[in-house]
């Protein structure tokens, strides 16, 4: 992963740009993907491929200001702007289609909508609304897709998925010896899983104080795949974190991670870094598979 920051002069952020490439031995996958927003302007891409020649299906959007650009054949331009409604007019140059995107949202931007209105012949095939609690996004062809919370009872209720596809409600809460509790259902797969995890040794990091030792249980009944799964992570110190763990499943395996540096388990801080993975089926322990992630910072 590369992650460069564009600074003014004053210090205050100008750019951010995330760069990320993984390469996974067991599907032989490289999976790409870039992120770059400005003030005015925005860059998303993702790319999935193969060494067997497989690819998965690219993406690509560039936002200039209020004109976006979609993958390679979709133009969105203004038309009417408001301080609470935008209007874009949208042409896919491959299908021959013409669009209308409207914008809503609230007064303190707090709610958005967004939707996209194909004109020949009509129908709606994008509808997007973000709310303080989450968002959903509806695709024509492929359903509807949601990502949100809610607290309560103390704690955090989930819900995250796609319908049709897999859906996945969980409610996360801490008891009072510090047990982070979380019962989970996915569905269609008719699965349960009840995750536990406990933090086993802290260290002091200037004000704060951070686990330094985390255990975590998922058991798991019904469904495809029922079993435990059983995680241990340690980290040294704020470069360098060890993970291990197990899974009693359908295809029983262990596992081990090394990430050193720039790394989501330390905190996606430093400038450079390395994040290792073997993992082995218990069965065949000959065949171990093993995924490289390189990770550098640049700021500027």
């Amino acid at each position: 992963m590369v992650f460069v920051k564009l600074a003014r002069f004053a210090g205050k952020t100008q750019g951010l740009l995330n760069i990320s490439s993984t390469f996974d031995s067991r599907t032989r996958d490289v999976d790409s993907s870039l992120v770059a927003r400005g003030d005015f302007w925005r860059v998303e891409a993702s790319r999935g491929s193969s060494i067997s020649g497989n690819e998965n299906p690219s993406l690509f959007l560039v936002q200039l200001g209020p004109v976006l650009f979609v993958r390679d054949s979709t133009l969105l331009l203004p038309v009417h702007l408001s301080k609470q409604h935008l209007l874009w007019y949208g042409y896919d140059r491959k299908n021959g289609m013409h669009s209308l995107c409207p914008a809503v949202w609230s007064k303190h931007r707090r709610w958005l909508l967004m939707s996209m209105i194909c004109l020949n012949p009509l129908a709606c095939s994008f509808m997007d609304l973000q709310f303080p609690n989450g968002q959903l996004t509806y695709v024509a062809g492929e359903g509807l897709s949601t990502s949100a919370f809610l607290p309560v009872f103390g704690g955090l209720l989930q819900a995250q998925g796609q319908y049709p596809g897999e859906m996945r409600f969980s409610f996360s809460c801490k008891n009072n010896w510090g047990t982070r509790i979380t019962p989970m259902v996915q569905w269609p797969d008719r699965s349960f899983t009840m995750g536990f995890e406990q933090a086993l040794a802290w260290k002091r990091s200037g004000l704060m104080v951070r686990p330094t030792v985390q255990f975590s249980l998922h058991p798991t009944v019904g469904g495809s795949n029922p079993g435990v799964k059983a995680e241990l992570v340690h980290a040294v110190n704020e470069d360098l974190s060890l993970i291990g763990g197990c899974s009693f499943a359908s295809h029983p395996s262990a596992f081990a991670s090394l990430a050193l540096g720039r790394s989501k388990w330390n905190g996606n801080v430093g400038r450079s870094g390395i994040v290792l993975k073997a993992e082995t089926p218990l069965g065949h322990v000959g065949q171990p598979s093993f995924s490289v992630q390189l990770n550098s910072g640049i700021e500027f």
